[in-house]
This record gives structure tokens, C-alpha cells and sequence, in this order.
């Protein structure tokens, strides 16, 4: 009975506050190598968009009358919002308007203020589904899908 382990002396409690701390510098090692993987791989910020949305009106130069379910004859826009952190280089930015996987319209997007919005004659839309995609080059970066309707009588 001369040899006690060193253990043995001390309390249970000391023992789980030890290991919890253990736990914890443990955890905020893993997140911290984590947050440097990941913030390394995002310098290189891709394309990211604000908003983008079909709507029948441009209202003081935001969108008004935003849906996914047009009437046929209506006029209809494309508006897109750009972040600041878009970066398109000398790629044209075009919006390209689809009746299904037809290709009715490419219009090309001149961007102001970080907005850029193009419209669609209404004797161009026909009933169906419809999509538009905001493209910077061969990079899609935004698509918008919506349903024309013919009209109620």
C-alpha cells in the first residue's frame, strides 16, 4: 500500500474539467486550420449576384411587379444587380431569353451602377415556359425561370 497513484488524489472533478479544456483547445485548433483552408480557396472570388428577377415595370430604377406568371403581350425586363465583387474582366455580359430551349433573344447588358436590365417585346412572348440567363462570356451567372400565359378573356 506505499505506492498511491498520483491519480487516486485527485478529484473526479478536476479529471472532467481537465479533458473538457483538453476538448476545447482541441476543437478551436481544428476550426482554426478550417478557417485558414477556406480562406485561402476564395481569393479568387467568382462571379456572385445581388438579385435577379423577371418584372413587368423599372420603377425609379428598381424592379416593380416581380412574379413568375406573366400574362402573354406584357413587357417584361431582366433586372440584375452586380455586387462589387464581380469581376467579368473583358467578358460581355448578355442576358438570353429562352421559350423553352429555343433562344428568342441575346441582349447585351451595359451595366450602371452595378445594375444591368434588358427587356423583351411582348409580341415575342408566347405562351409557355420561358427562362433567362444573365451570361458573362461562356459563365452562366444567373438564371430566371418564369410561365407566360395566354390571355384571360
Amino acid at each position: 500500500m506505499a505506492k498511491v497513484s498520483t491519480l487516486r488524489n485527485l478529484r473526479k472533478t478536476t479529471i472532467i474539467v481537465v479533458a473538457v479544456f483538453f476538448g476545447f483547445l482541441v476543437h478551436r485548433l481544428v476550426a482554426f486550420c478550417m478557417e485558414d483552408v477556406s480562406i485561402q480557396s476564395t481569393p479568387d472570388a467568382e462571379l456572385t449576384l445581388a438579385q435577379s428577377v423577371i418584372c413587368s415595370h423599372i420603377v425609379n430604377g428598381s424592379p416593380f411587379g416581380v412574379d413568375s406568371v406573366f400574362e402573354e403581350g406584357t413587357r417584361l425586363y431582366y433586372y440584375s444587380t452586380l455586387s462589387s465583387s464581380v469581376k467579368y474582366g473583358s467578358d460581355t455580359l448578355m442576358h438570353i431569353w429562352y421559350n423553352g430551349a429555343d433562344t428568342v433573344q441575346k441582349s447585351i447588358c451595359d451595366v450602371s451602377a452595378g445594375v444591368c436590365h434588358t427587356t423583351i417585346v411582348p409580341a415575342l412572348l408566347k405562351p409557355g415556359e420561358w427562362s433567362v440567363d444573365l451570361a458573362a462570356g461562356r459563365k452562366l451567372l444567373s438564371t430566371q425561370q418564369f410561365v407566360v400565359e395566354p390571355v384571360r378573356r
